[in-house]
């Protein structure tokens, strides 16, 4: 959402709160006439005191949003302008030359050489703040939210338009509940009428009856009492106790009312403060859990996941192929590292301070790698260090935004092409794969990788040709980077085992960006990684078909899954 549809939504809803306010003042003039009690009237005081409170607070974020929307409007205007008046000069400037180069006898060939080289410095950095207004998610790993306004958003879809219509198509068949059998039903009402809607009148006789079946469920809280008999053996003489299991306190709460705060902080991603609120509403009678006792509920159950983090961990170890990516989360304001590893079956999470080597060694899963693992990464140069032995290959979306982005911003031809050589593969590939083939000839391979060569000369002279402009230092550093990592970008073409993109990674961590607006930072390290423990065993388990809060239910039972358990199902 971007800031312009956040002011609106903002602004919809204050309307809608206003309206809400209008409507319990009117009924609550008729309660004050004496037509209702006074629990009703005290509820309708207490709903128009909220509905206040809420239209103060979206009134401010309104206001707040209003003002993001504006900044960014006029930053949007000012750099246009910019650009315009950089443009006008450059006119100036040429129509100078142009009388610089009639007036040949004037001798001003030094005033002529200072015009074109400020026409071309002109030129780049128009160049430059076109780009930086045209840079989107297609040329640049940005999000579609932080779309510029007035720029039209463009969402990445590589799923080719079929021309039908959306929705159900002709001939579809309609998916409905299906009404319950008379044995399931656990609850009845009667709707019956005692008068006439049209005249009044008592005297009704029943001709039919129709039936409909409503799916609901409700919250009901369970104050349980266990007891625990000891025993003496008549044999023996020795007493013994029933043991008490997980039972510890005279008084705590159960695994289902611990299942979902575990739920709504590690899959919801709601803050402490607020999963406090909603379980105490969930019922009639309020559940008051203190935020003392949800954070210790992470730290409890991370503790009690470490042999799974371990059994998932030591699983990896022996992949032929894992993929892994990290992003940033903050901690206590400071920019940190959430860590993935995985697969398709596996997911496990670390958490650190920084993104570095450190980190890397610390989680000790590529350094432990054999040669016969493959790593798919977004070419992170740690992965290249010495004391690693596994085998890199590359994410191609990742080097086709590159692509894209060399090519807006200085126009050489190579880049453009080379993107389209890589597209035009990966679909071939992806042909082929459908069709049951496991590789492409080896002259198919052997003319790809030459076309591939081939660019990258063209590309190094389009290079050495337009020297000088605002983009040379990318474009070089990524025709050096191809040059020296050509094997690892492009193993895909001669193995269809290896995939090419790194997506799965991506869609692994994409929830950090949810939670990192719903519901903040970290206050720790450490908090931060008892999320990851907890996220490794809730994505794992999903990911070989079991339900997240089934999963934590058994986790807070003290029966959580085993990887085998989970392998097995699979």
């Amino acid at each position: 959402m971007d800031i312009y549809e956040a002011f609106y939504k903002q602004k919809d809803e204050l309307h809608a709160a206003q309206r809400e306010i209008k409507k319990l003042v009117k009924q609550l003039d008729k309660y004050i006439k004496g037509t209702a009690s006074d629990e009703k009237y005290q509820k309708l005081l207490s709903k128009i005191q909220y509905l206040t409170n809420q239209v103060t607070h979206f009134t401010r974020e309104s206001e707040h949003y209003k003002e993001l929307w504006e900044k960014s409007k006029k930053k949007v205007k000012e750099l246009d302008l910019e650009n315009d008046t950089l443009k006008t000069e450059i006119l100036h400037l040429e129509d100078r030359i142009e009388l610089l180069g009639a007036d040949s006898s004037s001798g001003s060939a030094n005033d002529m050489e200072d015009a074109e080289a400020q026409i071309k410095a002109l030129k780049d950095e128009v160049a430059r703040l076109t780009a930086r207004l045209e840079t989107n998610g297609t040329n640049a790993g940005i999000p579609t939210s932080k779309t510029a306004i007035g720029q039209k958003k463009v969402i990445p879809n590589a799923r080719e338009k079929s021309g039908k219509n959306k929705g159900g198509q002709p001939g579809h068949e309609k998916h409905e509940m299906a009404p319950f059998s008379d044995e399931e039903i656990n609850d009845w009402i009667d709707h019956e009428a005692t008068e006439c809607p049209n005249c009044g009148s008592h005297n009704l006789e029943e001709i039919s009856t129709t039936t409909k079946d409503e799916y609901d469920y409700e919250v009901k809280v369970i104050k349980r009492r266990h007891t625990f008999h000891e025993y003496v053996c008549a044999d023996c003489g020795k007493s013994f106790k029933v043991p008490v299991g997980k039972l510890v306190a005279p008084n705590q709460y159960g695994n289902v009312i611990q299942s979902m705060a575990l739920s709504l902080m590690n899959l919801g991603f709601v803050s402490v403060n607020r999963t406090r609120k909603l379980i105490a509403g969930f019922s009639p009678e309020p559940v008051s859990l203190s935020e003392g006792y949800l954070i210790k509920l992470q730290k409890r159950y991370s503790d009690r996941l470490q042999d799974f983090v371990s059994e998932v961990k030591n699983y990896l170890l022996g992949l032929p192929l894992l993929y892994w990516d990290d992003t940033v989360v903050f901690i206590m304001t400071e920019r940190a590292c959430l860590r993935f590893y995985g697969n398709e079956n596996l997911a496990l999470y670390t958490a650190h301070m920084h993104k570095d080597l450190e980190g890397i060694m610390d989680d000790n899963i590529l350094p432990a790698l054999s040669e016969a693992t493959t790593v798919m990464h977004d070419h992170n140069t740690i992965n290249y260090h010495q004391g690693f032995i596994f085998r890199n290959v590359e994410c191609q979306q990742h080097l086709i935004r590159d692509l894209q982005k060399i090519y807006d911003a200085s126009g050489h031809s190579w880049a453009k092409d080379l993107q389209e050589l890589i597209k035009s593969k990966i679909h071939e590939r992806k042909l082929l794969i459908a069709g049951g083939q496991s590789s492409f000839s080896k002259k198919d391979v052997c003319d790809f990788i030459s076309k591939v060569k081939s660019l990258l000369a063209s590309g190094y002279k389009e290079y050495f040709k337009d020297l000088g402009h605002y983009y040379e230092k990318e474009e070089n550093a990524l025709l050096k980077r191809l040059e020296a990592y050509s094997d690892n970008y492009f193993e895909w073409v001669k193995n269809f085992d290896i995939p090419t993109t790194n997506n799965l990674s991506e869609r692994s961590l994409r929830f950090v960006k949810t939670k990192d607006k719903v519901s903040g930072q970290f206050q720790s390290v450490e908090y931060a990684s008892y999320f990851a423990d907890i996220r490794t065993y809730l994505e794992t388990c999903a990911r070989n078909g079991v339900n997240e809060f089934q999963a934590l239910l058994r986790l807070t039972s003290g029966n959580p899954y085993t990887l085998n358990e989970l392998l097995g199902r699979a």
